[in-house]
């Protein structure tokens, strides 16, 4: 499946590049505080509405692991993945701290490091759209499920933005040395992907405009 246009931004080379995640790693909790803090307290109210003291969750796509831990507090236990290094060295350091029911590993969202339905409840905020294969991380996103356990995915729709959103994306892309993926999904896109991969959709809304941003529920069904 195809999702529009794939944004590509410069300096990169034609592999897979994680020079642009690895450059925003030291900073990427001062400008999510900076910028988008009113959009990720919206995430936050959302996310906690479907998480148990009794949930053993995993966050894929963590970042930082500012969520992560933020989660780790209402769950019984929490692992956070990204592909990037440097966000894991980040989402470490701030562990001293914090409760031990949360950890971090390095681990692609296509080849999870977990057995077939570990987890109760997956959470990735903001990350699918950056994916090389969002339909093999759905799919393993599935895998790890327990029978009836949730998804809970938030992700940027760029397949529904002006050109100006777009514009905007780039010129702060720009200012990093790198190369990332950036895939324009639509609404009914994630739709479609989540109910292929073996989700029922259990609720579905646009959380954010300027640019949308969705939320989508989804159920494991077919496991």
């Amino acid at each position: 499946m195809t999702y529009g246009r794939r944004t590509s931004f410069p300096h990169g080379q034609d592999e897979k590049d994680q020079n642009f995640w690895k450059a925003t790693a030291e900073g990427y909790d001062a400008w999510i505080a900076s910028d988008f803090q009113d959009q990720y307290e919206v995430n936050w109210s959302i996310l906690a509405k479907h998480v148990t003291p009794n949930s053993r969750l995993l966050d894929v796509g963590c970042g930082p692991g500012t969520l992560s831990i933020r989660l780790s507090r209402r769950c019984r236990e929490v692992w956070g993945v990204d592909v990037t290094p440097e966000m894991i060295r980040v989402a470490e350091e701030k562990l001293a701290c914090e409760p031990a029911n949360v950890c971090f590993q390095e681990a692609d969202a296509c080849d999870l490091p977990f057995e077939n339905h570990t987890f109760d409840t997956v959470i990735s905020v903001n990350a699918l759209q950056t994916m090389d294969r969002p339909e093999t991380a759905i799919s393993e996103m599935h895998r790890v499920l327990r029978p009836g356990g949730e998804l809970l995915l938030i992700t940027y729709c760029y397949g529904e933005a002006t050109l100006a959103e777009h514009n905007a994306l780039l010129d702060w892309a720009v200012q990093y040395d790198g190369r990332a993926m950036w895939h324009s999904f639509t609404f009914a896109q994630l739709d479609a992907l989540l109910a292929a991969k073996g989700f029922e959709v259990a609720e579905a809304e646009r959380i954010w405009d300027g640019p949308v941003v969705a939320f989508l529920r989804g159920k494991a069904i077919n496991v």
